[in-house]
């Protein structure tokens, strides 16, 4: 039975995800965030550098991934979009094979479910650096695992190392606690008792730390040659710590009885996290007081340590994209937590209320992916595209109207955050930002971005937001209108040309 669960279970498990992802994954667009990617993997690959050649709040692995999808799949969304399918495939797989280190192939199934419908679909399964990061942290976690329950073997945690590295230079705050928490769990097991030798803990380690070591070492040496750590440490480090917290924060939601029921519903998932959590160091402190700290209770200690780090992700942005980041530890350490509740006979009401909800909560954030409108969607007539959305026929009307006024050899300059019109419109960034956001640029920037757009003239530029602009960077509208004039509209786009 075991061995036809340990083939059935995984193609089950991909069956769901082709059901759900395959006529979806080519829906939508996002001209911002989706744009920073698509974009800054063609800079990558014109030769230039992330954070020295153009701004990014992204590690830049995201980047060279996405720019190796170009060169094997072609230049377009498209290749993008398989890159994400390729993660949504593999994320529930590897939220299955960490389980079953630790569980029954039932129950890792049922904690590997929820990942086929609630993660990457939201994001129009856009392969954003958050989403590589999360997979090569889970991959990470699954080497580290399987290499602890074979003994090690040769080298037996090199591959973890290296892909905790590809963590962290895919999403630098996920990888740095993915690493904590592989150490969190070298040291739960070495109190755990003699179940995994001393001498098989020291060597997995090693080699964890040996690969984590070649996987990053290799890159930092070479952006030190060519110039970009201080940039890449001032906006990946001192940007988060100084500004981002300040500009892009959201507020923690809170229950209402003004809202519906619907959105209740959603915010209680934000606490529930939190609530798997204090069930677990509440049953971990039953057991070290028993003195019953053994294999089991040192992986429910490491999925603590693992999804309460991840969570932080929500705490200074807490909307629904930054939640979904954070639950696959969470739905391991549920399924561990049920099954040591099980076994020890306390499992009853409590746990069946709690399934209850959050099944509940499960279905609210299922409803927009099943439920979006894919009839009015359509195929974007554009070289680049692949996809399908609402306005694609708008929208590439407005791309060739701009490839018309601007020749290829040409720039264009696209405000304030609408990177995607670059990749689309095939014509070149002339400033290092892809996009401004209050507060994000400094006075400073701005200047630095006239600068640099006087001396590379954009033929077009489009601005998305005449007063927002203005309201928090006019030196940068002023430049605009006094040397260009508006010529056209369309929809939310406003074209300028030179007077």
């Amino acid at each position: 039975m075991n061995r036809i669960a340990a083939w059935l279970y995984p193609l089950l498990l991909v069956l769901v995800c082709l059901v759900v992802g395959w006529p979806r994954f080519r829906s939508g667009i996002d001209l911002r965030d989706e744009g920073v990617l698509a974009y800054g993997a063609e800079r990558v690959m014109q030769g230039q550098l992330p954070n020295r050649d153009f701004a990014s709040l992204q590690p830049p692995l995201s980047f060279y991934t996405a720019a190796v999808m170009y060169k094997l799949c072609g230049t377009s969304l498209l290749s993008l979009r398989l890159l994400g399918f390729a993660i949504y495939l593999a994320l529930p797989l590897l939220i299955y094979g960490i389980a079953r280190t630790m569980l029954g192939p039932l129950l890792s199934l049922a904690a590997a479910l929820p990942a086929t419908v609630v993660g990457i679909p939201y994001f129009h399964f856009v392969p954003y650096a958050s989403w590589q990061g999360a997979t090569a942290a889970a991959a990470a976690v699954f080497l580290y695992l399987r290499a602890m329950r074979s003994g090690g073997g040769p080298a037996g945690g090199l591959p973890a190392g290296l892909m905790t590295a590809a963590a962290v230079l895919s999403r630098h705050d996920q990888g740095f606690y993915v690493a904590l928490s592989i150490v969190a769990y070298t040291l739960a097991l070495k109190c755990a008792g003699p179940l995994v030798p001393k001498a098989t803990l020291a060597r997995v380690f090693a080699w964890w730390s040996a690969g984590l070591v070649l996987g990053f070492l290799p890159w930092a040496v070479y952006w030190w040659i060519e110039g970009a750590l201080p940039a890449m440490f001032q906006q990946l480090v001192v940007y988060f710590v100084t500004t981002y917290v300040k500009t892009n924060a959201v507020p923690f939601p809170r229950f209402s009885p003004e809202l519906p029921a619907a959105r209740n519903a959603i915010v209680g998932l934000f606490y529930l996290p939190p609530v798997v959590g204090i069930l677990a160091a509440f049953w971990l402190w039953r057991q070290v007081r028993r003195r019953l700290y053994a294999l089991r209770e040192a992986n429910i200690t490491f999925m603590l340590v693992w999804a309460g780090l991840f969570y932080c992700q929500v705490l200074g942005r807490s909307d629904n994209f930054h939640l979904l980041l954070t639950l696959a530890p969470f739905y391991i350490l549920g399924a561990c937590l049920w099954e040591a509740a099980w076994s020890s006979g306390v499992a009853g009401a409590s746990f069946a209320v709690a399934a209850a909800g959050a099944l509940a909560g499960f279905l609210v954030l299922t409803k927009p992916v099943f439920l979006r409108d894919e009839g009015t969607q359509e195929q974007a007539p554009l070289a680049r595209a692949g996809v399908r959305f609402q306005g694609a026929a708008g929208l590439a009307t407005f791309v060739r109207r701009v490839q018309e006024h601007a020749p290829a050899d040409r720039s264009i300059l696209c405000l304030p955050y609408q990177p995607m019109l670059y990749f689309l419109c095939q014509r070149r960034n002339p400033t290092r930002w892809n996009y401004l956001w209050p507060g994000d640029q400094t006075a400073a920037d701005h200047r630095t971005l006239v600068e640099e757009a006087m001396h590379d003239p954009p033929a077009v530029v489009v601005i998305t937001d005449e007063s927002e602009l203005g309201r928090f960077a006019p030196v940068v509208l002023n430049y605009v209108q006094a040397d260009y004039r508006k010529t056209a509209e369309i929809g939310h786009l406003s074209i300028y040309l030179p007077k």
